[in-house]
Formats: C-alpha cells, sequence, structure tokens
C-alpha cells in the first residue's frame, strides 16, 4: 500500500460535491456525525467506526446527514487488494480512537517522517479490519469444507446489506438446504444464525458508542426497520436496546 493522501476534516456540514470518482481507492473514515453514501451497488448511511470504501473509477455519491468530522485517505493497493467496496465496521472503538488520535496529530505535517507515520496507521487500520473479519467468519474453527469457509465470508461481507441466503446458496451451487446442513456441520450453527450474530454485534456496538437512533442503527445493521431490530434484540439478549443502551454507558 501507498498513501497518496489524507485529509482531516472536522465538522463539514456538506460536500463540495454530491459525488466523484478518483483515480486511487478512497476510504472516509468516519470520527463524527453520519453521512449517507452509495457505491456502485452499495448504499447505506456511515457513522463512528465506519469506513466507507471506493475502488479506483467507481463513482462515490454522498451526502452529511449531520456535520461530519472524518479522515479522507487516498491511497494504491496491489492488485490482490482484499478491501470490499461500500461500508466495514470496525468494533474495536478503543484502539481505533487511538488511531484517529495520532492521525489528527499529524494531520497538517507533510514530512517525509510523518508520512511514513500515517502510512503506519492506515496500515493499522486494514490489519484491524481483517482481524476482526477473520474472527467474524470464524477463522479457526474446525472445518475441512473450503466451500463453507467462502459461505461465512460472503456472509461477513454482506452483512449489512439485505441479504438473502437463498441468492448466497445459488452463487455457491447449492440448495438453501444444503447450505444450512453443511454450515451447521462446519461452524455448529445455521447461516441465519450467523448472520444474526454478526449484525447483533454490530447493534451492541452502536448503542453503546453513538447517538444513533434505532431506526439508524437498524439500516446500518442491516435490519428493515427499527421495530424489526429491537424485537431480534430483545429475544436474543433478553433486554431491549434501550434498557442495553442504558446498561452499557459511562
Amino acid at each position: 500500500m501507498e498513501l497518496l493522501d489524507h485529509i482531516y476534516w472536522r465538522q463539514k456540514r456538506e460536500f463540495a460535491l454530491p459525488w466523484d470518482r478518483y483515480e486511487a481507492w478512497v476510504v472516509f473514515a468516519v470520527e463524527e456525525g453520519v453521512f449517507r453514501f452509495e457505491i456502485g451497488g452499495h448504499s447505506g448511511e456511515a457513522g463512528f467506526a465506519d469506513l466507507v470504501v471506493c475502488p479506483p473509477g467507481v463513482p462515490f455519491v454522498r451526502e452529511t446527514v449531520t456535520p461530519l468530522t472524518f479522515h479522507y485517505i487516498q491511497f494504491t493497493a496491489d492488485a490482490g487488494c482484499r478491501l470490499p467496496p461500500g461500508l466495514l465496521h470496525l468494533n474495536d472503538t478503543k484502539r481505533l480512537s487511538s488511531t484517529y488520535a495520532y492521525l489528527r496529530q499529524l494531520a497538517e505535517d507533510s514530512s517525509p517522517e510523518s508520512l511514513g507515520w500515517k502510512t503506519h496507521l492506515v496500515a493499522d487500520l486494514w490489519q484491524l479490519y481483517h482481524m476482526e473479519s477473520r474472527e467474524a467468519a470464524g477463522v479457526g474453527k474446525f472445518t475441512e469444507d473450503a466451500l463453507m469457509a467462502d459461505a461465512a465470508a460472503a456472509i461477513t461481507a454482506q452483512a449489512w446489506e439485505p441479504l438473502s441466503l437463498l441468492d448466497t446458496a445459488r452463487s455457491l451451487g447449492l440448495s438453501p438446504v444444503q447450505l444450512t446442513r453443511r454450515f451447521r456441520e462446519a461452524f455448529g450453527e445455521t447461516p441465519s444464525s450467523y448472520l444474526k450474530s454478526i449484525r447483533l454485534s454490530k447493534a451492541r456496538t452502536l448503542l453503546k458508542d453513538s447517538e444513533l437512533t434505532l431506526a439508524q442503527i437498524a439500516e446500518r445493521c442491516g435490519y428493515e426497520n427499527g421495530f424489526y431490530l429491537s424485537r431480534v434484540f430483545t429475544n436474543a439478549s433478553g433486554m431491549s436496546p434501550a434498557e442495553y443502551r442504558k446498561r452499557h454507558r459511562v
């Protein structure tokens, strides 16, 4: 990876351009506020602990919802770059906040030494994402079924969007029944249960670490609306989202 540009924007009320197209990879790493985006077939809202990734040559449509504080990062990557376009969410907010703090300190420093430090910090964001993705995908669980490893990775990558497990099964050349049986044999749970656990993990993080409404959290976790998220969350956790947020606020 080669870092080309890093700009720290504070409390940006609106974007100068409603959309743009870049020659290199671009990431908006959000510290505070919310914005809507559309990148290819990926769309949604992004806030704290979200990275919005746009590949080269793809239109990046964006609109602020609330004043936005974020890091604009532009870089080149190898042909085999494994960053999926769209929304990436990071759960380790303590480590993320530390990385953002160092990037803020270096934002106005254009020296070669500073560029090296910033490159290291940006690389740390990708390492954090890949480590969390491996954990979410069940890497380390015993399975000899490579196709189910692909299934878990596909579900993880699309968890924040409307996801049809029927389409996932078809993309793997399986029926839904075959996918469910083999996935359970590989990971000890069904694809639906696995998807729910990923989404609820992100919902818990947003309830603790953001001021987003339940409807906004639902949209960013792949649920149709706040009412449905509340029902799923309560059934799984034994308490409502509001009660969970109250208990886990410091």
